[in-house]
């Protein structure tokens, strides 16, 4: 992707409450129902098992999903990216580094919100414009969710990606960010929907289909804050 002007700085960084975070940061319909989604798998756990993403129930919102791993300190690579995704940033994701998606200026804050959701774990929502390569803009969000690998460990963010203000071919594009909010999970939570089988639709390739295996014992959660740092 060749260069695409210059790229704002994010203005705004917000440490929110979690029933905050779930009433009213994510705008999008499709990212809202994303987050009441993986909201309704985890029940009272920190994340829910990637095993449990039922394809099914995820409809339509595939194209606009993608999973990363954690592979190493401060190190998330896209593991599976939808379809549209692919297209707007006009290039296979799989393999790339997250932060690869995002302007220069941002990837700071954006690692730090990564480790956030991997380390508390914790919910977080970027806002800000998609610019293209022909110089288009448009703006998005973009919900980063934690999950949890077959053994057990918060080492997988489920992705959701929108464009707000568009419709139709766009890209290719990088990410400038105008604010992150993040929040920590609370472990009280909805009685836990398992999915009755793993769907291929959205499977990878490791075989991350398998079933999920025994829940170990959750640690202790931070209560979640209000802080906005301008």
């Amino acid at each position: 992707m060749g260069p695409i002007g210059e790229e704002a700085s994010v203005r705004r960084r917000c440490v929110a409450d979690f029933a905050e975070f779930s009433r009213s940061t994510l705008t999008h319909p499709d990212a809202a129902g994303l987050l009441h989604l993986w909201q309704e798998l985890r029940g009272d756990r920190p994340a829910p098992f990637r095993a449990e993403l039922d394809a099914g129930k995820i409809g339509a919102k595939a194209p606009f999903l993608a999973i990363l791993e954690h592979v190493g300190p401060s190190n998330l690579r896209v593991r599976i990216a939808g379809d549209r995704l692919n297209k707007w940033f006009g290039l296979e994701l799989r393999g790339m580094s997250a932060l690869s998606l995002v302007a220069p200026e941002a990837r700071n804050h954006v690692q730090a919100a990564l480790n956030r959701v991997i380390d508390d774990p914790a919910v977080a929502a970027l806002h800000g414009a998609a610019r293209a390569a022909d110089g288009a803009q448009a703006r998005y969000e973009l919900a980063l969710l934690p999950m949890r690998s077959d053994f057990g460990r918060v080492d997988r963010v489920l992705v959701g990606l929108w464009l707000l203000d568009h419709t139709g071919p766009f890209g290719p594009m990088r990410l400038g960010v105008d604010a992150v909010t993040v929040a920590t999970v609370p472990l009280e939570g909805r009685p836990r929907l398992v999915a009755e089988t793993a769907s291929p639709a959205f499977a990878e390739a490791e075989g991350d289909g398998a079933a999920a295996p025994p829940r170990p014992a959750d640690p202790p959660t931070r209560r979640g804050h209000l802080r906005v740092v301008k």
